[in-house]
């Protein structure tokens, strides 16, 4: 009898395995990714005030004193997607990139095609304001992967900036549910903080010469 109980139980524990479900493989999330660096260019202001030890050190800083041409060189890396293959869906987000000082605008850089604008810096008084399709680089103009890119192409001038602290910012987020004052839907993100002249704006050498 118990050699029957043994049998039946080898039997069903077969025809159970037999009609389990097959566990199926769990879609993996991309592994989104974005890192800003910035660079004083040799011969820059900021170059030289990197060498004297009574100015700022734990911050990128130009002085902004007309002495030398104050010019910082910001690289973005970032990998925002694929582009779909065959069957296999695509996974492109858009890349944004926002320059913004505290309690000033925020100022969105556009990427363009260059037959028609180029790129363009837009200008708002809130983050909530800026729109999906003010994109660095949007999803119709990545390659997809590891993409590696000097802003704007090289040096860029400082000159006209109000003085302070100033953000720049990366976000890969998809279009259609971005919200700029809601980092839970961003994939990835990265600031990174410079400043110019003074940490604040104040009323008097506001700005940078």
């Amino acid at each position: 009898m118990s050699f029957f109980r043994s049998s039946l139980a080898c039997g069903l524990t077969a025809l159970a395995a037999a009609f389990a479900p097959v566990a199926q493989a769990q879609p993996t999330t991309y592994a989104y990714s974005v890192a800003l660096t910035l660079a004083a260019p040799k011969g820059s202001a900021a170059e030289a005030a990197s060498k004297n030890k009574t100015l700022p050190a734990g911050i990128k800083f130009s002085p902004c004193d007309a002495t030398a041409l104050d010019q910082f060189a910001f690289t973005i890396k970032y990998d925002a997607g694929k582009a779909a293959v065959g069957t296999t869906p695509g996974t492109l987000q858009n890349v944004y990139v926002i320059f913004h000082r505290d309690g000033s605008f925020v100022f969105p850089l556009v990427r363009s095609p260059l037959i028609t604008t180029g790129a363009i810096f837009k200008v708002y008084v809130a983050p909530g304001n800026i729109q999906t399709t003010d994109a660095y680089t949007a999803v119709s103009d990545n390659l997809g992967g590891a993409q590696t890119e000097v802003i704007l192409g090289g040096n860029l001038t400082l000159h006209g900036l109000d003085s302070g602290v100033w953000l720049v910012t990366a976000i890969i987020a998809p279009a259609a549910t971005v919200n700029f004052d809601d980092p839970r839907t961003w994939s990835a993100w990265d600031t990174l903080p410079f400043m110019l002249r003074k940490p604040w704006k104040g009323f008097t050498n506001s700005y940078c010469e």
